[in-house]
């Protein structure tokens, strides 16, 4: 009896598992390569260029890939918090773009999705890509007293010297300037 119930379980946990297979979407081509997206230009600069930054993290990041949003040098400023605001990171979506992401990845919900360009980058970082900055350049224009300091940025930003910097490229899969 016990065997009959050991077989019954094993072939029970082996259909779950084979339906839990079947039910995934198989790895696309990024899944699991490093994906940088190098944030060059700020908002204020074009905000073209930083939009299409964010919606290539976030199809990226939709398709396994190991995802960094590196800003440098004047995207630097865009991290910068004002008086407990962000700067250029506190615009909001636009609407349709909202819409067309929504639609094409299904999470999150159009109605859930970040309205500012600061929430959909705390969303990303929750949803595991990573966020730096060149530690340098915020040095230079007195964001920061350091070079490893965070200063008045983003707290999920993390500074890099430029030796770290080098190095995050060197491990890039795929790298994408903006």
């Amino acid at each position: 009896m016990k065997i009959k119930v050991v077989i019954a379980l094993t072939w029970a946990i082996g259909l779950l598992a084979q339906s839990a297979a079947l039910a995934a979407p198989p790895p696309g081509p990024l899944a699991g390569k490093r994906v940088l997206v190098h944030l060059k230009t700020s908002f204020k600069q074009d905000d073209n260029q930083p939009c299409v930054a964010f919606d290539v993290a976030f199809a990226a990041l939709k398709e396994r890939a190991k995802v960094e949003v590196f800003s440098d040098p004047a995207a630097v400023v865009d991290l910068k918090i004002w008086q407990a605001k962000p700067t250029s990171l506190g615009y909001d979506l636009p609407e349709k773009l909202k819409s067309i992401l929504a639609s094409k990845y299904k999470a999150p919900s159009e109605s859930e999705f970040p309205k500012t360009y600061q929430e959909f980058l705390h969303w990303l970082h929750e949803q595991g890509v990573e966020v730096t900055f060149n530690g340098t350049m915020a040095q230079l224009t007195s964001l920061s007293n350091g070079i490893h300091d965070v200063g008045q940025r983003e707290p999920i930003a993390k500074p890099l010297s430029l030796a770290e910097m080098l190095d995050h490229r060197a491990r890039a899969d795929i790298y994408l300037m903006y």
